[in-house]
């Protein structure tokens, strides 16, 4: 039972980027960054957070270093 549970929460990532209105560039580029092919099927959750931190990353690809140099 919880395994229907559990299937029934993935959605394929193509959906999930038709149903929450996700550009395509956002959408690719949350793919190349996590590694995600085509088909992919997630929670809904993960894809909002996957897509969020895509949109928040520094262009370059750079990290952010955490400590002030002086």
């Amino acid at each position: 039972m919880a395994e229907t549970k559990q299937a029934a929460s993935l959605m394929s990532i193509e959906e999930l980027k038709q149903k929450l209105g996700v550009s395509d560039a956002v959408f690719e580029g949350t793919k190349a960054a996590n590694g995600w092919k085509s088909g992919r099927q997630v929670e809904e959750k993960e894809f909002k957070e996957a897509c969020e931190a895509f949109r928040k990353a520094p262009v370059d690809g750079s990290k952010k270093d955490k400590e002030a140099k002086g």
